[in-house]
């Protein structure tokens, strides 16, 4: 039986840590658009990675994933050149990846406020039949909350105080998330979300990739959220900067 696009996208990720990315089959060997500007484009440029690494210290260990579509999607805890957290998505056309998005964020070191770590927390999709029904509603709190910042609807998208929270820099609650993005803006280095460019879920998992400025760069905000009953109940993140042009490895743009 064929792999799901979920399973495929787990087994190209967990062959770095065995070096059998090529035994595996899974991308495409001609045709691999690679949208990491730290990486060349093509399947060649992520096997001339492993001359690079510490491969005595990498391990990937896949702690979520989903499927939409023509795309695999997971959440995963790595030690490539350091300890990082990442998600890796691939787009697959005839049962193989042609083409490949990420975000990665080094571990901290320390629990946040709540004593959670950037992965922990729930993993299994669920509701499968409200999947574009939950993509709508994080679409629209992203461009409400994140974007507009129209902090009046977020009764819309929360119950109460209800949200666990797993970014570094912030414990549980509604009202602790927002009081901490007012502190960053007084800080002058506000968390400015400025387009969405992609929103992937399944079941009660949505995944959105949007661009914007942290702490005065430009970078790249993945944001995955866990809904039940229409609210969201649950949030994990990866915050990466973008670097400029010249310093890319490939011209096929971060998104």
């Amino acid at each position: 039986m064929e792999l799901s696009n979920r399973d495929k996208a787990e087994a190209i990720q967990n062959s770095i840590e065995t070096e059998t990315l090529a035994e595996v089959g899974l991308i495409n060997p001609n045709s691999y658009k690679q949208h990491n500007p730290h990486v060349a484009t093509g399947l060649q440029a992520i096997l001339n990675l492993h001359e690079q690494m510490p491969m005595d210290k990498v391990y990937t260990n896949v702690v979520r994933k989903f499927q939409d579509g023509d795309f695999g999607f997971v959440h995963v805890d790595y030690f490539l050149f350091e300890p990082t957290v990442a998600f890796d998505i691939h787009r697959f056309e005839n049962g193989v990846s042609v083409e490949h998005w990420d975000n990665l964020q080094v571990t901290p070191k320390k629990l946040n406020k709540s004593g959670r770590t950037m992965t922990d927390g729930k993993t299994k999709a669920k509701d499968h039949h409200k999947t574009e029904l939950n993509k709508t509603l994080v679409k629209s709190y992203v461009k409400d909350i994140l974007m507009d910042r129209k902090i009046e609807l977020a009764p819309n998208y929360f119950r109460a105080d209800e949200l666990i929270q797993h970014n570094p820099h912030m414990g549980d609650g509604v009202q602790e998330f927002l009081e901490v993005l007012e502190q960053w803006e007084h800080e002058g280095k506000p968390q400015v979300y400025n387009k969405i460019h992609k929103i992937l879920g399944e079941g009660n998992f949505v995944l959105v990739l949007s661009e914007g400025f942290f702490k005065g760069d430009h970078v790249a905000f993945y944001d995955l959220y866990r809904v039940e009953n229409d609210k969201i109940v649950e949030h994990w993140d990866v915050v990466e900067r973008i670097p400029e042009p010249e310093n890319r490895k490939n011209d096929n743009g971060k998104f």
